[in-house]
């Protein structure tokens, strides 16, 4: 794996390169980050990304991988050993939970940073129908496919830790109430040293200053709560 230079190039807040990044960590990978702006991208980056989207991955000088869900099975490929399944059915489930967590960060970024009060509402009951479908894959397993972990868990991790860095405001909206399995899933994926190892150091006080400045119904709600985390942020960081 490390015949070649690998470079990840990412936005800060991006959850799509934190499930990269936190497998990258995993594996033990030596890579190089570089960040760019979401709002004003670079013309190198837009040359290079046949969709203008982050992650890629950047192989030596010239090769380009894009999108998370490819760049996380050429990892694993490349540094046995490999923990997504073997069997051809399992490894199609598995692919479709990609895409299936990828459509509850969807649900869950409009949840965070949505202005209006009725898609607030509307994305929360359509996380609670996300979340009794997890929990009915998980039924009493430690991690999606049993008591080892696997390339799946790593699309779930950046969902726990969001749901983490609100959790006063996910209870009191009862976002997650009576989803013991689901809950304890998310324990389990925040335990994992890599789920903190992949993301950038400022990552809390970032989302926090980005759901106070699109002045979102979240933050409408709960202003004392955002206030807090934005002060401990700053105080963590001696500023």
């Amino acid at each position: 794996m490390q015949k070649f230079k690998h470079t990840l190039v990412t936005f800060k807040l991006c959850p799509y390169s934190m499930r990269v990044l936190a497998l990258m960590c995993y594996k033990n990978i030596k890579f190089e980050i570089k960040f760019i702006e979401m709002y004003s991208k670079p013309e190198w980056f837009l040359k290079i990304s046949p969709l203008a989207r982050v992650p890629i991955l950047i192989i030596g000088d010239d090769i380009v991988l894009f999108e998370s869900d490819a760049i996380m099975e050429y990892i694993d490929e490349m540094t046995p050993p490999q923990i997504m399944p073997s069997d051809p059915i399992q490894k199609a489930l598995d692919r479709g939970k990609f895409e299936y967590a990828s459509e509850i960060m969807k649900n869950m970024s409009i949840f965070v940073f949505s202005q209006e009060e009725e898609k607030f509402f509307k994305h929360k009951e359509l996380l609670k129908t996300n979340f009794e479908q997890v929990e009915k894959w998980l039924q009493d397993k430690k991690f999606m496919n049993g008591e080892q972990i696997s390339l799946v868990d790593f699309c779930f991790i950046p969902i726990f830790v969001n749901l983490s860095l609100f959790k006063p405001v996910i209870q009191q909206c009862e976002l997650t109430k009576n989803f013991t399995k689901f809950n304890k899933y998310g324990e389990n994926l925040l335990q994992l040293p890599c789920s903190k190892a992949g993301r950038v150091p400022d990552y809390e006080l970032l989302v926090v200053e980005g759901v106070r400045k699109v002045n979102s119904y979240l933050y409408r709600s709960n202003p004392c709560f955002f206030k807090s985390l934005q002060q401990n942020s700053n105080c963590q960081q001696g500023k």
